[in-house]
Order: C-alpha cells, then structure tokens, then sequence
C-alpha cells in the first residue's frame, strides 16, 4: 500500500508556527541566560578556581642617559635595532664640557710651567751647590788659620773679623740653598702628583666625553624611545633604552586563589594571535600596583604578588606586549 503523506492542517496552521516559534524563542532565551549567569559566575568567582592572569613580556633593560648637557646633533640607529657594545648610538654637542675639557688642559699647563721652573731650580741647585760648598770649606779654613796667627802679631784683629764675617755668610748660604732645595722637591713631588691626578681626571673626561659619542654600553635592541636631532638635553635625562638579555614575563598574581601557585607549574602564554608555552620561573616576594591597562574600572586599584615567567622555546612577543598566561583551573594544569 502506497503510505500517505500527512499534511498539515489548514485550520490550525497558524498556531503550529506559533508554537514552533516559541520553542526556538525559549530555548535561545533560556541559552543566553545560562551563558549571561555562566559569565556573571566565572567573573565573580572563576579567578579564584582558574589561572587566568595579565602579564607583559620583558627584557632586561640599559638606560642610556645623558652624562652632561648638551644638543643632540646626530643620531644612528632607530627603533628595533640590533645594536652590539660600543656601537655609536648619538653624538652629543655640550659646550659645558667643551670649556671644562679647556679649564683642565689650561691649569694642566700651567701646572706643567711651574714644574719646568721648579726643576730648572733644583738644577741651577745642583750647579751651585759643589762651589758654596766648597767657598764655606775655605772661609772656615781661613777662618781657623787667622786664628793660630793672630797671636804672633802677623795679623790684625779686623783681618780676622772679615774671615770670620766671610766664613759665616759662606755657612748661611749654603744653608739657605740647602733648604731651599728641600723646600723646592717637596714642592715639585706635590705638584707631580697634582699633575698625576689632573692627566687622570682629564682621561676621564675625554672618555665620558668621548667627542661627544655616546656608545652602547651591552648588546640588545633598541627600544621605542629615541630622540631627534637638536632635541636639549639635560644631565641625567634618559636618552634611549636598550633590551637586551633573555626574554620573560612578569605577571600579576591575585591573592584570592583556591590552589596553590609554586615554582615550576606549566602554563600556556597568549597575546594576540601568538602563542607560547611558559613555567612559572618564580613567585617574587614583592608586590606592584597593576598597570593601567590591567585595571578593572569596576575594582578598586590594588597591588598583586608578582610572578616571573620564562618562556620554553623562542619569544614570538615584542617586547613590553601584554600577554594572558592560563593553563590551570582547580589546581590541575592542562599547559604541558
């Protein structure tokens, strides 16, 4: 037998699309309830129960600050750059160290003068000195004869007065030059030594200076920051940083967790369309204000422990990305 195919009825056509239409409408309604009170349960209590932190990627960091004032003239290298140590990063125009540099090379020679005079004394010294020597020597000599013939009545007693008075201004002069001398090599090892250190501070200053170069100081990568030719620059401003080193993330842990975090647990990284795997390196014993970017308007600011986190294989982030780390909930971690 042919089996019939049932058709609807005409009469009550209307209330079986109506009816049909109300089941759809339920059970979307019903779907987005549970999925409306699913999300209001898992923001309320679902970071207690699942790892599910914020955290930004980064490297260890060089300041590159300025050393003295100055006008940036030149800059060579830009944002990203891969940059090794030594290599120019800017040249600095200072006229403050210009005229330093020249006050110390000015008393350097000046210091060099007074020392070449110094020297040519103790040498004029050492000329003079073998024939006051010798002229006190004869003075006291004469000296003593006039005094075994006095008494025999050769010479007068003024003849004797005059040797004696030649004798003694002999005695006072080598004396005088004798201290002098002295006097004049202390002089002269003090003022070596001052130009010692002068030669040494001046080094310094040419090697701070360095024309005005400014060098890296460690291989990294140049980071955003990087200043224009004629920008001014003042002592101790930071010109640019430079990352170098291994990359890691620094995360922020809440303190309302249900399980244990420790040392060692896996976790899955995530920023953007990028993905790595991570272990929690450590969990630091310091605490930070979350930054902006992690604030929830709804929350009041608060500070959270913080935890390091390496990366198992190569970093695919840049550098200061902001990054969700997950990989646990109940304390079973699913991130191997």
């Amino acid at each position: 037998m042919k089996r019939l195919r049932k058709h609807p009825r005409i009469d009550v056509l209307d209330a079986q699309k109506r009816s049909s239409s109300g089941r759809l409408g339920r059970m979307t309604y019903l779907a987005l309830v549970v999925l409306f009170l699913g999300s209001l349960a898992y923001y309320l209590v679902g970071g207690m129960v699942v790892l599910s932190i914020d955290g930004t990627v980064l490297k260890d960091r060089y300041s590159v600050g300025a050393s003295y004032p100055g006008k940036v003239v030149d800059v060579y290298v830009k944002e990203g750059d891969r940059v090794e140590a030594g290599t120019p990063l800017l040249r600095l125009e200072s006229f403050e160290m210009v005229q330093e540099l020249a006050n110390f090379a000015l008393r350097d020679s000046e210091l060099s003068i007074r020392e070449g005079q110094l020297s040519g004394k103790l040498t004029a010294f050492e000329a003079v000195s073998p024939l006051a020597l010798r002229t006190a020597r004869e003075t006291m000599v004469t000296a003593t004869q006039f005094d075994t013939v006095l008494g025999k009545g050769i010479v007068s007693s003024l003849s004797k007065d005059d040797a004696l008075r030649n004798s003694l201004q002999a005695a006072e002069r080598v004396a005088q030059m004798q201290s002098e001398k002295l006097s004049t090599e202390n002089e002269l090892k003090l003022l070596r030594q001052s130009r010692a250190i002068f030669s040494e501070a001046i080094g310094k200053l040419n090697g701070i200076y360095d024309e005005g170069y400014l060098r890296s100081g460690v291989p990294g990568t140049i980071g955003a920051k990087v200043p224009i030719p004629g920008q001014i620059m003042k002592f101790g401003d930071e010109l640019m940083q430079i990352n170098g080193g291994k990359s890691y993330i620094l995360a922020y842990l809440p303190d309302d967790y249900l399980f244990d975090i420790s040392e060692g647990m896996p976790v899955h990284v995530k920023g953007g369309a990028l993905s790595a795997k991570g272990r929690i390196d450590a969990i630091l014993t310091v605490a930070d204000a979350l930054p902006a970017e992690f604030q929830n308007m709804f929350r009041p600011r608060d500070r959270s422990r913080l935890a390091r986190i390496t990366l198992d294989d190569k970093n695919p982030f840049a550098v200061s990305q902001k990054v969700a780390i997950s990989g646990c909930a109940f304390g079973y971690c699913w991130a191997q």
